[in-house]
């Protein structure tokens, strides 16, 4: 057992010293496609204003989605009230902004559910479920988003996305039924599937539409920070692009490949927007101070983190 543990510990370093460099690699490559003058212009340029209106949608985007995690919690069985999620949810997102740690911000989350009541499981799978109906409210807000506006984009992008979004819902909905499966209930990952079912039918047994609004919600106001910085930058798109063109960058960001989805976000924005003719500068520009914004965002977690530390 030591062996495997002295070998995880030194495995973290390294992973976080390869998305390190996959994040430098990716930025440099995506910046060397850009003037840096006009870039540095079109961040100068950016109205004070959009960025005011960004940071508090995204506060309010963070505060939604600590409100739904409490609904979820509490129908698991935890006790505390909703000022205890709001502040661990913040800690959390401050974790999950690339630090050099061993625990990242579910980890945190977790943590702290378990301080006082020491059922780790369902306190990682009350946080699965939180992180699997946000999934589903982002993926219906784009699946709206590109039924409204079909012609948007060209049609292989068009039905490439559909598709995905559709096999994406059929997974979710899977989830109410795969526990009936007696397969479901053998080996360790398909007993861990089953698991995740019987508590995700446990939560959603009697109505998932708060959940799924409050989730379309929080990505609603997300997205809206994005047209907000957009608009603050020169790229006057109407809301409903930024719908279609903003999600896929968010399901791209979910890959644990560099940190915090950085030059991920970057490239793939730069690639959506390209499609419809959009400045490459002026996207990048809004893509770079859309990270910063989650980072102002979450220092509230640093101060939860510190006031608490000595109880972690």
């Amino acid at each position: 057992m030591s062996v495997l543990q002295d070998t995880s510990q030194q495995t973290r370093p390294i992973s976080y010293l390869i998305k390190i460099g996959i994040t430098v690699v990716l930025l440099f490559f995506i910046i060397r496609g850009v003037s840096l003058d006009k870039a540095m212009n079109a961040l100068i340029n950016v109205a004070p204003l959009g960025l005011v209106i960004a940071f508090i949608l995204q506060g309010c985007s963070g505060s939604v989605a600590a409100y739904r995690w409490f609904l979820i919690m509490r129908r698991v069985g935890f006790k505390p009230t909703f000022p205890f999620y709001w502040k661990s949810y913040f800690k959390g997102a401050f974790f999950n902004q690339g630090l050099p740690t061993s625990i990242g911000g579910d980890g945190i989350r977790i943590l702290d559910c378990t301080r006082d009541d020491k059922r780790a499981i369902d306190a990682f799978y009350g946080v699965f479920i939180d992180r699997i109906v946000g999934l589903a409210g982002l993926l219906f807000l784009n699946l709206g988003a590109l039924l409204f506006n079909s012609s948007l984009l060209p049609s292989k992008i068009y039905y490439l996305l559909l598709a995905i979004i559709f096999l994406f819902i059929l997974g979710i909905i899977s989830l109410f039924f795969l526990h009936s499966f007696p397969i479901f209930h053998r080996g360790r990952w398909f007993s861990m599937l089953g698991t995740l079912s019987e508590r995700f039918t446990q939560v959603y047994s009697n109505d998932i539409s708060i959940q799924l609004f409050l989730s379309i919600l929080i990505h609603l106001l997300a997205i809206s920070a994005f047209y907000s910085l957009g608009l603050a930058g020169g790229l006057n798109y109407p809301l409903s692009v930024y719908l279609i063109m903003v999600p896929p960058v968010i399901l791209l960001t979910i890959l644990p490949i560099s940190l915090a989805g950085w030059g991920v976000r970057e490239g793939a924005l730069i690639g959506f927007f390209l499609l419809i003719g959009a400045d490459r500068t002026k996207v990048l520009s809004f893509s770079l101070l859309y990270g910063l914004i989650t980072i102002a965002t979450s220092l509230p977690g640093l101060y939860f983190y510190l006031n608490d530390k000595n109880k972690l």
